[in-house]
């Protein structure tokens, strides 16, 4: 009998999960690398993107389950798909790291009316460009905007086919090197606002609850192993962003806020600070049109994570 169970039991199904290039997000690949997902029986497969809407789409076309992303991603999502992606855990916030790095002619925000800006359209760049041009009396509309993806608006910076872009490390890193470019406004002015979150499909929550939870758990192990061994973990990390240890160091430390796993609960509670954040991203994508639809913060988080469900 307990061979036949053997043989008859089920391999545990694929998380595919999407990531791009954002230190916080760099967790999911570093418990791949320590073996981590391996040691709990689970079967993850890494999916890489150069943008956080190139893996948005994906998962919308059915091509992965998860994805490391934000607030504004997972909201847009649900806007375009009938798929429904739901937040189960918080692995950070953005304090400084996502910017408008703008060339040296331009000096403040509002000299950005009229210019030429470029930034990932129905992605995150949407949103911190509309906070900045909001704290300065202008909208999206008193802007020449233009959809490219990170490496595209780098390069159309330097070129001088753009005045400005809404970038992010690494990215930015070497552009900030340049005296021809200097930073107009950064996240730390809007600090907890952007959070950068792990989201999967509503469904495979459901039929899966435990997966969920033992990679969320996965996530936080490579975050603690990242604390007492920090040279290796940075090392890993960054060699996957093609940038160095330091480099990977100074933009985590320096610009995000990591989300440690005891401080989910504060975040997931009801009226808590994640259904803040909710509130006012679905209010600014809606002032600048990018959701027009129903309301989609209705179970938006996972109950997974919420008090209690520890």
């Amino acid at each position: 009998m307990a061979i036949l169970n053997s043989c008859t039991s089920k391999a545990p199904p694929t998380l595919r999960v999407g990531i791009n290039a954002w230190p916080g997000y760099e967790f999911i690949y570093l418990a791949q690398e320590l073996g981590l997902y391996k040691k709990s029986g689970l079967d993850v497969r890494l999916i890489e993107f150069s943008s956080l809407s190139d893996a948005r789409r994906a998962y919308e076309r059915g091509q992965i389950d998860a994805l490391g992303t934000t607030v504004i991603e997972v909201l847009q999502s649900r806007e375009n798909s009938e798929k429904s992606l739901q937040i189960v855990s918080i692995s950070d916030y953005s304090d400084g790291a996502d910017i408008i790095i703008a060339n040296r002619h331009i000096t403040d925000i509002k000299s950005l009316k009229g210019k030429e800006v470029g930034l990932e359209l129905a992605s995150l760049g949407v949103y911190v460009l509309a906070r900045a041009l909001e704290k300065n009396g202008l909208t999206l509309n008193d802007l020449h905007l233009q959809s490219l993806d990170q490496q595209s608006l780098t390069e159309a910076l330097k070129a001088g086919e753009l005045d400005a872009i809404v970038t992010y490390p690494p990215s930015n890193i070497q552009l900030l090197t340049d005296p021809n470019f200097h930073t107009l406004f950064d996240s730390k002015a809007i600090s907890g606002e952007v959070l950068d979150v792990i989201a999967i499909d509503q469904q495979f929550i459901q039929q899966h609850p435990a997966i969920v939870r033992q990679f969320i758990a996965a996530f936080e192990s490579a975050y603690q192993y990242s604390l007492t061994h920090p040279d290796q973990a940075y090392a890993i990390m960054a060699e996957r962003e093609g940038i160095t240890a330091n480099e990977f160091e100074i933009a985590l430390t320096q610009g995000i806020k990591m989300i440690r796993f005891s401080d989910q609960a504060d975040y997931f509670k009801a009226h808590g600070k994640l259904d803040e954040v909710i509130q006012r991203t679905d209010k600014v994508l809606r002032e600048s049109q990018q959701i027009k639809g129903i309301d989609h913060t209705k179970d938006i988080k996972s109950s997974l994570n919420s008090p209690g469900k520890q």
